[in-house]
């Protein structure tokens, strides 16, 4: 099992990095840095979660317009990645090309859940695709691409 994390894991840290996200699952953090805002803490996960407000380097991923970067720390460790990506005018799907780069960086094809979102779990991971408005994308339309340790390995 401890393999499978591990492999996962690299998987994650190798795929993640071709394009060029500057938080990786399993990359350390110092989150006490200027670069970010703490915006809430979960006692039963034991998981803060911060906005990067540093100098974004890599405004692009999966060729969108990075807007905010969220992560998940876990004992200084990073468990969840949220890129809040700007969409093209008036989009309200996930374009086809779009989804093509997500589907190559995962090695994985995300399959179609309601709501028009993609998610998979692959291994210990949770990754999802999805266009919303909510507290997460500070109430902007913003396609979210979040990567996460499944829930039941960030449990005490």
């Amino acid at each position: 099992m401890k393999n499978n994390i591990l492999n996962f894991i690299l998987f994650l840290l190798f795929s993640t990095y071709s394009f060029g996200q500057q938080f990786q699952i399993g990359g350390r953090v110092d989150p006490k840095s200027k670069q970010f805002k703490l915006l809430d803490y979960s006692p039963s996960m034991k998981v803060y979660t911060y906005q990067y407000v540093g100098k974004i380097k890599d405004k692009y991923l999966f060729d969108r317009r990075v807007g905010e970067i969220l992560i998940g720390v876990k004992n200084g460790v990073v468990v969840t990645t949220i890129y809040n990506l700007k969409l093209n005018t008036d989009e309200q799907r996930i374009e086809k090309s779009t989804l093509k780069r997500v589907n190559k960086a995962i090695g994985k094809e995300l399959l179609f859940v309601p709501h028009n979102s993609f998610a998979i779990t692959k291994g210990n991971t949770f990754v999802s695709l999805k266009i919303c408005n909510t507290p997460l994308t500070f109430d902007q339309p913003r396609m979210v691409y979040l990567t996460t340790i499944k829930y039941s390995i960030l449990m005490p």
